[in-house]
């Protein structure tokens, strides 16, 4: 691995450059462009010249793909109407020159200051997406920061046809903060990152079989994870519905009433609870057993 900045320390932009070939990037709809969301500035709220996401197309090993970072600084990476627009057309792109789509997640879902504008947008990016998995175009989702992949967004996510996490990367629908407003501190208090970590972490989300990849946190081994999924797609049928849902039935069947991670965690093969949660992503992903 080389030295600099952890892949989770970056920004959108610096996450993009250190993925992609050198030089190789060319951002669509890029700040001079100002394109900002007419809402925030209606709400007084300050907005931001690429609306929360950077996109364009870029190589890796010299193959061309189209990519997109979200900005976790601003409003949390959150998708409203602009934000989401460009995610929808460079799906729709990747559709149309049968160009694979790599998508770096940081958000907390929809941005609630959009309402239903934000809604749309990530379900308008759905259809896109599975417009790609039916073409065969390869997509593939990047999650590998703090603020994770929630709500819309870490649904979306599940739409590709690949998801590569680090061990720093969440994923889920609803986020800690929001769970514990609803179900009360006791039942989940979101000021632990320990349990926090083991219930929508990398390592647990690779163990479930949510994620395709749990690598090193930084550029170099998710390039390389990505690199491996740029030629490999799986169109959407009735058959893998039909079977996915059966693996959801026997996980809540098994773990349906579990309170505990790591009792998930040891239900799932971990022995060494103490040594599994020290690991690195490579090294869990070496002596876990993958659920299916």
């Amino acid at each position: 691995m080389t030295s600099g900045p952890l892949f989770h320390e970056q920004n959108a932009r610096q996450r993009i450059a250190a993925l992609v070939d050198p030089g190789s990037f060319t951002e669509f709809l890029p700040p001079p462009e100002r394109l900002t969301s007419p809402y925030l500035a209606q709400l007084g709220i300050p907005v931001s010249l690429d609306d929360g996401v950077v996109i364009g197309s870029a190589k890796i090993g010299g193959k061309k793909l189209y990519i997109a970072a979200q900005v976790g600084q601003f409003v949390g990476g959150a998708v409203g109407e602009i934000h989401g627009a460009k995610l929808t057309g460079l799906f729709k792109a990747a559709v149309r020159d049968s160009v694979p789509c790599v998508v770096i997640i940081e958000s907390g879902g929809v941005r609630l200051h959009e309402g239903s504008a934000g809604e749309i947008a990530i379900t308008e990016t759905m259809r896109a997406i599975f417009e790609c998995r039916a073409k065969k175009v390869p997509t593939i989702a990047v999650i590998g920061s703090d603020i994770g992949a929630y709500g819309g967004m870490g649904i979306l996510s599940t739409c590709c046809d690949f998801r590569v996490m680090t061990e720093h990367g969440r994923l889920g629908i609803s986020g800690p903060i929001v769970i514990e407003k609803w179900m009360g501190k006791k039942a989940y208090d979101s000021a632990n990152r320990a349990l926090v970590w083991k219930t929508s972490g990398g390592k647990t989300k690779y163990l479930l079989g949510d994620a395709d990849a749990l690598v090193h946190d930084s550029a170099d081994a998710v390039r390389e994870a990505v690199a491996k999924f740029l030629t490999k797609s799986s169109a959407v049928t009735l058959k893998a519905v039909k079977a996915r849902h059966k693996q959801l039935q026997q996980r809540l069947k098994r773990f349906g009433q579990t309170t505990d991670p790591d009792a998930v965690w040891k239900g799932m093969g971990v022995r060494n609870i103490e040594g599994a949660s020290l690991a690195s992503g490579p090294e869990f992903a070496a002596l876990a057993k993958r659920g299916k």
